[in-house]
């Protein structure tokens, strides 16, 4: 009897010692704001490939771009294929602007990127090249059995994007037809494409004889084409794997306009004219519903320039200039512009990254 009170006994002080030893996460006692301000203090490469995937809590104030206040950009000279990175903060009632080097093969155009991955054209084989910027390693991916032939300069867009619910990347390759088809490429854990691409379906629309090959991603999940011809886009839903015929909002399609991505949605800016100018977001993929930010009055300094992109708070609008060949910023909250610290060559291209990545290439 003494025995087994022992035993007893014993195992309650086994699992005593157990209970002490075992660590309390002191960051679920912690508000968001005071997690939020511990992981701004974090290096960009610990946030964007360590802290979002410590827990669920963590993903979501990273992935809900809390975190992700600035605009990301690559320009590149088309000439000798060299890139700079540029990322873009809020510092007070401002920006500021960090610009640096890309190391990467001169191999070809950016087409897209994602996190650690280029996805770039290599014109002289007329292939896709996925080059990983931290590992410095590269391969090219396999032709798509598409009616172009596989990949068509003029008429195709492709695009990298990370499917964060099943961990994946995906290469999709649209050719605007007529008809218009469209293909996905699986990436494996290591980067190493899939041997087939996959064909999806596309519902009934037009194809456009002219369009940007630059679709604008947004939150990495949602690209957007332009289709010229009848004033409408080409979107699809990169988790779902679906393509739909997006309608513009309001009297749009009567006026020249202009999409990018502002504040993790998609941003149309819509004007001929100073005083008819209007900002609009699409605030509901899957419902097209778009909604009128606020109406623009451009005054002077509408000439020549594009808007680029947008920071998270939506009161920033980075317009490119051709005239100055640089780039400025718009306040939308005191409707006055000014130049950014940024110089543009004749022959550079900008590709707009999305918000979800950050933009620290070089940790």
């Amino acid at each position: 009897m003494e025995t087994s009170i022992s035993r007893k006994e014993s195992k309650d002080e086994k699992k005593m010692r157990k209970r002490k030893r075992k660590k309390v996460d002191g960051f679920v006692f912690l508000p968001d704001d005071i997690l939020l301000d511990i992981l701004k203090r974090l290096p960009d490469a610990s946030l964007r490939y360590k802290a979002k995937y410590v827990c669920k809590r963590w993903l979501d104030l990273i992935s809900n771009m809390k975190l992700l206040d600035h605009a990301s950009f690559i320009l590149q000279k088309t000439g000798d294929l060299t890139a700079r990175h540029v990322g873009i903060r809020e510092e007070g009632e401002g920006l500021q602007v960090k610009v640096h080097d890309l190391d990467m093969p001169r191999i070809g155009i950016i087409k897209s990127w994602g996190n650690e991955l280029m996805l770039i054209s290599d014109y002289k084989k007329q292939s896709l090249y996925i080059y990983n910027l931290i590992t410095k390693e590269g391969s090219y991916l396999p032709q798509c059995n598409a009616s172009c032939g596989g990949y068509c300069i003029i008429k195709c867009g492709v695009a990298i994007s990370f499917d964060m619910f099943k961990g994946i990347y995906k290469v999709v390759h649209l050719f605007m037809g007529p008809p218009i088809e469209c293909h996905i490429l699986i990436l494996r854990s290591d980067h190493i494409a899939s041997s087939k691409w996959k064909k999806i379906q596309v519902p009934c629309m037009n194809g456009g004889l002219m369009y940007s090959s630059n679709p604008v991603s947004v939150q990495g999940r949602y690209f957007h084409w332009d289709n010229y011809i009848d004033k409408s886009l080409v979107s699809m839903d990169m988790v779902k794997e679906k393509i739909i015929d997006m309608s513009l909002p309001g009297d749009c399609k009567g006026v020249n306009y202009t999409i990018f991505e502002m504040g993790g949605s998609l941003a149309l800016f819509a004007g001929d004219s100073p005083d008819k100018s209007e900002i609009w977001i699409l605030k509901d993929f899957q419902k097209k519903k778009w909604e009128k930010l606020q109406s623009v009055t451009l005054e002077k300094w509408y000439y020549r320039r594009f808007p680029v992109c947008g920071v998270m708070s939506n009161r920033y609008i980075i317009l490119e200039c051709k005239y100055y060949n640089g780039m400025c910023y718009y306040d939308v909250k005191n409707g006055v512009v000014k130049m950014l610290d940024i110089h543009m060559n004749v022959d550079d291209g900008c590709l707009i990254q999305h918000h979800q990545v950050l933009n620290n290439l070089t940790a």
